[in-house]
């Protein structure tokens, strides 16, 4: 599933992922998955970011029950309350991708 990155930081599923990670494989694979495809559908182009972040969370809110959020950027700070097993911070080349589900 994974391989070593240096410090907490993991390689799961192509992105560069946070450890410890809070959701269990299948959401985190199924977020990943969609987050690389609209970044690749989108490429290059940053004014794009909150699009692809409002297709990621009504995708994962149809698909995993509501309330999802995703923040999509190079640098952005965040202090925020999850449900249990249900938050993702990762990397995908330079943009940081936080998604979480809070009801």
């Amino acid at each position: 599933m994974s391989e070593e990155a240096p410090g907490e930081w993991q390689i799961i599923f192509g992105a560069k992922v946070k450890t410890p990670v809070d959701m269990p494989d299948d959401i985190l694979k199924d977020a990943i998955t969609i987050t690389i495809n609209e970044l690749n559908m989108h490429a290059g182009n940053f004014d794009t970011n909150d699009m692809i972040a409002k297709t990621i969370k009504e995708y994962m809110d149809k698909t995993w029950e509501p309330q999802w959020h995703v923040t999509i950027g190079r640098n952005f700070g965040s202090k925020i309350t999850h449900e249990t097993r249900r938050f993702l911070y990762f990397y995908i080349n330079d943009r940081a991708v936080m998604i979480y589900k809070a009801g």
